[in-house]
């Protein structure tokens, strides 16, 4: 099975170096978008890591794109990841950060993969499930996000609201699901997202200017497509959201027997210090030796 590994990191060079060391297996490659708000110094790092530890056929660094938490940049450097793991071809895209890990061998990973009838593993929470109506109704231009005029932009779209105003799907959009960014497709998933995206070019332009649309469009267009059906709403991910929180607890050696008992593939967010990686790895019977240069 060919699996194409999408990850989006920006920091901790060997705690990356260690997911990509875990990862390798025959047929894998692993695809990595750097933010290029990251310093140079820290990507330099991240390069050196990544060749310590796998092959350059095997991982591939894309052009950097500078990200912004809740902005389309992010969903711009996943359709880049995307193209770039469609020109090579793969079976099953799977998109990672730099702080997940897996929770099962790959045997284990492709096993599941394997299950028929299911083209992905994606959140697919309706809006009353997940009620995301602010980030999509008004307009979020992503230079704005966090500014003063953001702001008052926000505000005086909220007075139009109350006036009866509100953005409007574009064709063929009739609603919004959303979920979890983190997701595991098949080819046929992802072609049909990539081929969506070039016919209704209206769809991507309208999540340019929403609030965290990488909550919200792969999603969104996997719904109004015809592989629907072929969905599994659970994207096989162990997250601990706090109550009000906007990121993801860390998880700590405290949580490992959860993760042991879990069901999911993939857990976040772990700490650099692979303390946890390490106690997961060692229950599996894998040993990596990270920092052990290649012959």
């Amino acid at each position: 099975m060919r699996i194409a590994y999408l990850i989006l990191a920006h920091a901790h060079p060997q705690q990356l170096a260690r997911l990509l060391a875990r990862l390798q297996a025959p047929q894998v490659r692993c695809y990595l978008h750097i933010d290029a708000n990251t310093p140079s110094a820290v990507h330099a790092e991240i390069v050196a890591a990544a060749d310590r530890v796998a092959s350059p056929d095997r991982v591939r660094f894309i052009a950097r794109r500078p990200c912004r938490w809740g902005g389309y940049s992010l969903v711009a450097a996943t359709l880049d990841l995307l193209h770039a793991a469609r020109a090579d071809g793969f079976d099953w895209a799977i998109l990672l950060s730099g702080q997940d890990y897996p929770l099962v061998s790959h045997a284990a990973l492709c096993e599941r993969l394997a299950t028929p009838g299911v083209a992905g593993w994606i959140d697919l929470h309706s809006a009353a499930e997940f009620d995301v109506g602010y980030r999509w109704q008004r307009w979020h231009p992503e230079g704005l996000h966090g500014s003063l005029a953001g702001k008052c932009w926000q505000r005086l779209q909220r007075a139009a609201q109350a006036c009866g105003w509100q953005r409007r799907l574009p064709h063929p959009l009739q609603e919004i699901r959303a979920g979890s960014q983190w997701w595991m497709l098949s080819s046929a998933a992802v072609d049909t997202v990539l081929a969506q995206c070039v016919h209704y070019p209206a769809v991507p332009a309208f999540f340019r200017h929403t609030l965290v649309p990488d909550e919200m469009m792969f999603q969104t267009l996997l719904w109004h497509s015809p592989l629907r059906e072929q969905l599994s709403g659970d994207p096989l991910r162990l997250i601990d959201w706090t109550p009000g929180a906007w990121s993801p607890r860390t998880l700590g050696l405290d949580d490992l027997p959860q993760l042991r008992r879990s069901a999911a593939l993939f857990a976040r967010k772990f700490a650099p210090d692979g303390l946890l990686a390490a106690a997961l790895d060692e229950q599996l019977g894998i040993d990596l030796t990270v920092c052990k240069p290649r012959p």
